[in-house]
């Protein structure tokens, strides 16, 4: 269930695998929701746990304040951060991160797809910023992540073509990548189906229909899909879906925008995918077009902009690459992020022994979703997972 970057991964792994895999979903194309347009980068050396001046940034922005299951959400938030897990969870996440990166390289080697760069910066506009991110960053060197303190004559080496007169400085991590999310998720879609692999697209599901402690068959609008195990990769889920799932699935969507812009003077353009810390803005370039994306409201589960939601993400990039791209040309979307508590995704069973999660990506999908299929394969086929899924167990009823 689900054709993003989770679902796809996880259909691909099954496959090769051997198991006979349909994939269902209600949009009309796969990776048509969170996957379709966001900034591809796979930052793995910034893996760290959402905090709690970051929730509460995006909760102040929010227009839905009595939303009872947002409430509900950031109260679990607040009670994992006052039980000390911040340790706990950044080394899930790190584990998780590190792991998936490494079966994204075996991937894109087997499937052919060479669109993966390497190397991002993490833009500060302050000092105080710059050293308060190197002096986090201590945590992430200490794992073995390479992460380099740049001042902005060595930023201009970089990106010739940026304004480093506005910046303190960066963060380099020459082993971070990023890649066009949706063309890999429909390449590896495309080398599915010699597999066997079904997609029934523009197929929403409807409910799920056990018997006892298994899952029968998925009713969707087209009819019923039988099977003997299901997997359930859902970004942003229905209520009603959610409540029949069997357990508990603290998942709530983080709403942002993406713009992508054609690019009208290359040597003006940046090189390399970029975070604009100072704005939380990121920025990657694909081809002749930058992709841009920010913004972090937790808005519901309505997908409306308005042009004063898309305007901050355009003034980031003007004022570091001024005369780089056509906005007038721009396309824009607002995207909803698949978001747990702890921003860790959740793999396993619940009520249902024959139904398995790989839910709760986030920001970090396509940095997670390659371990992430891995993981959720080995479980479907009765073995032992590759890492230690300490932290990252859907909890059961």
């Amino acid at each position: 269930m689900g054709a993003g970057l989770a679902g796809v991964t996880t259909a691909w792994t099954l496959a090769r695998d051997g198991h006979e895999v349909v994939v269902i979903d209600r949009e009309p194309e796969v990776a048509a929701a969170a996957s379709y347009a966001n900034t591809g980068i796979i930052a793995a050396s910034r893996a760290y746990p959402w905090s709690a001046g970051e929730i509460g940034r995006a909760l102040r922005r929010s227009a839905l304040r009595l939303d009872p299951e947002l409430w509900l959400w950031g109260i679990q938030h607040l009670l994992l951060r006052s039980g000390g897990s911040y340790r706990r969870v950044l080394e899930a996440k790190v584990r998780l991160v590190r792991y998936s990166q490494q079966v994204m390289h075996d991937l894109a080697g087997e499937t052919g797809f060479a669109g993966f760069k390497r190397g991002v910066l993490y833009l500060y506009r302050e000092a105080r910023g710059l050293d308060e991110a190197w002096e986090r960053a201590a945590a992430m060197r200490a794992m073995g992540f390479a992460i380099e303190l740049l001042q902005p004559a060595k930023i201009g080496e970089l990106e010739p073509a940026i304004d480093a007169s506005r910046l303190a400085g960066a963060l380099f991590a020459p082993g971070d990548e990023w890649a066009d999310a949706a063309a890999f998720c429909r390449e590896l879609a495309a080398r599915c189906r010699p597999l066997g692999v079904n997609f029934y697209l523009e197929n929403e599901i409807l409910a799920i229909e056990p018997v006892d402690v298994r899952v029968r068959e998925v009713v969707t609008r087209r009819g019923r899909v039988r099977g003997d195990a299901f997997v359930c990769a859902l970004g942003v889920m229905d209520r009603k879906l959610r409540e029949q799932l069997g357990t508990h699935v603290p998942v709530y969507p983080v709403k942002g925008y993406s713009a992508t812009v054609p690019v009208v003077r290359g040597d003006a353009a940046p090189r390399h995918a970029m975070i604009d810390e100072s704005r939380s803005i990121a920025f990657s370039p694909m081809g002749a077009e930058l992709r841009i994306t920010g913004g972090a409201e937790f808005a519901g589960y309505g997908r409306e902009h308005e042009p004063q939601d898309i305007a901050p993400l355009y003034d980031a990039v003007k004022q570091l690459f001024p005369a780089a791209l056509d906005y007038a040309r721009a396309r824009v979307r607002a995207c909803q992020r698949p978001m747990t508590p702890e921003s860790t995704p959740r793999f396993g069973t619940g009520k249902y022994q024959n139904l398995w999660f790989n839910i709760g990506l986030g920001h970090m999908g396509f940095a997670m979703a390659a371990g992430a299929a891995r993981i959720t394969a080995e479980l479907v086929s009765g073995r032992t997972p590759p890492i230690d899924l300490e932290g990252l167990h859907i909890r059961r009823h």
